[in-house]
């Protein structure tokens, strides 16, 4: 467990000595401290390989737009994710609040957990085993 503010504003998981939010500058300074489970990346792979998955509370997956500059947080690029592989630039992504769990966001294709299509804006927890299909991605979240 460790103690942490969450941003009013945009629900950012915060050291308990910050003064403001590190994601969008929000004062934290009438924000009580409170003990949550501590932060660990989520474990994931894709056709048996580690993926690098970065030490935060939301992360999106999807594919790079190098035209726009913009870049997930997993990119899939590089493991063939395409517009006409399924998909979308900004598909998924994962959220931490005490357990990850996983949300579409509104991707073209939708996203699969377990073979089941997620609804779009609906956090569902992810399980050790679990097989998410993005496109014809398939990645497994190991915890």
């Amino acid at each position: 467990m460790a103690l942490i503010k969450l941003c009013p504003n945009c629900t950012q998981r915060n050291g308990a000595e910050e003064r403001e939010c590190v994601k969008c500058g929000t004062s934290l300074a009438m924000t009580e401290p409170l003990d949550a489970p501590a932060l660990s990346a989520p474990k994931l792979s894709l056709n048996h390989r580690a993926l690098y998955v970065p030490l935060q509370t939301e992360i999106i997956i999807g594919r790079a737009d190098r035209d726009t500059g913009w870049y997930p947080d997993i990119d899939l690029t590089q493991y063939g994710a395409s517009s006409k592989n399924g998909v979308s630039r900004r598909h998924v992504r994962l959220i931490w609040n005490g357990e990850w769990q996983i949300e579409d966001l509104g991707s073209l294709n939708g996203t699969y957990l377990n073979q089941r299509r997620l609804k779009p804006s609906e956090p569902l927890p992810l399980l050790p085993g679990s097989v998410i299909q993005i496109g014809k991605l398939f990645l497994t979240y190991h915890g």
